[in-house]
């Protein structure tokens, strides 16, 4: 068998295939693939269809020793494109259902039947916020978002749950924020945490706001007191490297934002009355492209959503645009 330098074994039982993606600063992402809980095999996540992924998942198969058709389960950490995108061909290929949580279903349902009234009001929130461009993906993105084929058999998973592969009981945890139906798995026995982009070892993940949820820096920072709390041995993640000190790692990445609403605290106080846009380009202080600025943005939303509706903040609409500022801190 020919090597394969994008197939790894990170930890006993479980394989690792790491695949391309279109995202400028994030040019990987991992799928992990272990034996199930009826002899067959089970993926957890599926990469995007883009380049030779899905060649790459298929080869991740071959090397475990088997075929596609002995794939039973396909489990999503969540639903972002670069983690379900090649789930439907993937159902194709394998006839395995695709399993994740309830929210990450649903919004994968709405996926495969867009609603265009949803697109406009997500445009005219960026318009509202300062926001002004309309091109809203860099193309290669787009080429990929347009080859995925969605999942017509899905099935779900929530906190509480208890599923089985690589020779053990794996506890499903609810963990929100980067995307709201995100899910990890840990198994107790040993510790090691299957986290998807909830915990990553050299980058902060993206918390955007976009009208919905209302606060999900809120459920972020939950969800990483959460992984402290299990205090993980190995960490496999979606992106980069496995690592150890899982809890240490989540209370800095905790640190980093409590830092970052200090300073929007700041940008705002010495603003004045200011859109968040403006409060993005001064928090970021660098050029930025235009998807740059797009998920800039929706991170500072984040952020000064999270400070609003804990009463630090409020906003106002002032000829169509909202307008942030610090609430008066002498009568």
């Amino acid at each position: 068998m020919q090597p394969r330098p994008f197939i790894g074994m990170p930890f006993p039982g479980l394989l690792r295939v790491t695949c391309p993606t279109p995202m400028p600063g994030l040019p990987h992402v991992h799928v992990y693939m272990a034996q199930g809980s009826q002899s067959g095999l089970v993926v957890i996540d599926t990469a995007m269809p883009y380049d030779d992924s899905f060649d790459r998942i298929m080869q991740g198969i071959e090397w475990a020793g088997r075929k596609p058709t002995d794939v039973e389960r396909i489990y999503l950490t969540h639903a972002h494109p670069d983690h379900f995108g090649c789930a439907g061909i993937l159902q194709e290929a394998t006839g395995a259902p695709v399993v994740c949580h309830p929210i990450a279903k649903r919004t994968l349902e709405a996926m495969g039947d867009p609603d265009p009234e949803r697109w406009r009001a997500r445009m005219g929130m960026y318009n509202e916020h300062g926001w002004s461009s309309e091109e809203m993906v860099e193309s290669r993105m787009a080429g990929a978002f347009s080859s995925m084929t969605m999942a017509k058999h899905m099935t779900t998973i929530d906190e509480g749950d208890v599923v089985t592969f690589a020779g053990g009981n794996w506890d499903v945890y609810w963990t929100p924020g980067h995307e709201e139906g995100h899910v990890v798995f840990h198994r107790r026995t040993d510790g090691v945490l299957i986290v998807g982009d909830t915990v990553l070892a050299k980058i902060t993940p993206h918390i955007g706001w976009m009208l919905e949820p209302e606060d999900p820096l809120g459920q972020f920072l939950g969800s990483l007191e959460k992984v402290a709390q299990l205090d993980p041995s190995l960490v496999l993640p979606g992106h980069g490297r496995p690592f150890e000190q899982g809890a240490e790692r989540a209370r800095t990445i905790a640190s980093h934002h409590e830092l970052r609403l200090r300073r929007c605290m700041e940008i705002v106080l010495r603003g004045g009355r200011i859109n968040a846009m403006d409060v993005a380009r001064r928090l970021f202080d660098r050029d930025l492209m235009f998807f740059e600025e797009r998920l800039a943005l929706a991170e500072t939303l984040s952020h000064l959503e999270h400070l609003r509706l804990r009463g630090r903040l409020h906003r106002t609409l002032v000829d169509g645009s909202w307008l942030y500022e610090v609430h008066r801190l002498i009568p």
